[in-house]
C-alpha cells in the first residue's frame, strides 16, 4: 500500500467503508444502510476517492431501472514492505493499524449494544500473552491463517453465518529479553 494509500485509508469513515467492504461487496445503497449516520453523498465521494487510490475495486455492475448500480470490494494485501521503509511510512502505518483496530472494536461494541442477547456465545474475545520462539509464534499464526483461510472460503449456505475474527500478535516489550523468567 503506498502512502497515498494510508492517506485516504486513515480517515475514521473511510476506514469504516474500507472494514465494510473488506467483509463482502456492496453497493453504495447497501453501503448506506450499513452506515446510517453517513451521509450519502459523502459515501459516494468517499467511494470515488478510495477508487482512484486502488484501495477499493468494482467487482461487478448491473441495470436497476435503466441505471448502473455498482458494487464495489476492498482490494486484499494492499501493504507493500518497502511503503513501510520510506519517510514517514512507519507512522502511517502505525496510524492505519490503530484506526483499522478501532474500526474491528468498535463494529463489534455496535453488535453487542444492539443485540438481543448481550451475552451470545459467538462473541470472542480473548487475549492470549504466551511465550514461545519466534519459530513457534510463526507456526502458529500460520496455523491460525490456514484455518480461517479454509472457512473464508466455504460457500455461503442457509447453515453458515457469517463471522469476523480480528487477530493482532505481536512480541510485548520493545525487543527487550523477558529476565522474569530467568529470575
Amino acid at each position: 500500500m503506498s502512502l497515498k494509500n494510508f492517506a485516504v485509508i486513515n480517515h475514521p469513515v473511510r476506514m469504516r467503508v474500507f472494514q465494510a467492504l473488506h467483509a463482502e461487496e456492496l453497493s453504495i445503497n447497501q453501503l448506506a444502510t450499513r452506515l446510517p449516520d453517513v451521509p450519502k453523498p459523502s459515501l459516494y465521494r468517499y467511494v470515488h476517492q478510495m477508487l482512484e487510490a486502488g484501495v477499493i475495486e468494482v467487482t461487478r455492475t448491473r441495470q436497476v431501472n435503466g441505471i448502473e448500480e455498482r458494487f464495489f470490494a476492498a482490494v486484499k494485501e494492499l501493504i507493500d514492505p518497502a511503503d513501510i521503509d520510506r519517510p514517514g511510512g512507519l507512522e502511517e502505518f502505525a496510524d492505519h493499524v490503530q484506526l483499522y483496530g478501532t474500526g474491528a472494536i468498535q463494529e463489534l461494541t455496535r453488535y453487542i449494544l444492539l443485540s438481543e442477547d448481550p451475552y451470545d456465545e459467538n462473541i470472542a474475545v480473548r487475549d492470549h500473552v504466551f511465550y514461545a520462539t519466534e519459530q513457534e509464534f510463526v507456526q502458529t499464526r500460520e496455523a491460525i491463517y490456514a484455518l480461517l483461510k479454509r472457512l473464508e472460503a466455504a460457500p455461503p449456505t442457509p447453515e453458515r453465518r457469517k463471522y469476523r475474527m480480528f487477530i493482532v500478535g505481536h512480541p510485548v516489550g520493545l525487543h527487550e529479553a523477558d529476565t522474569s523468567a530467568s529470575k
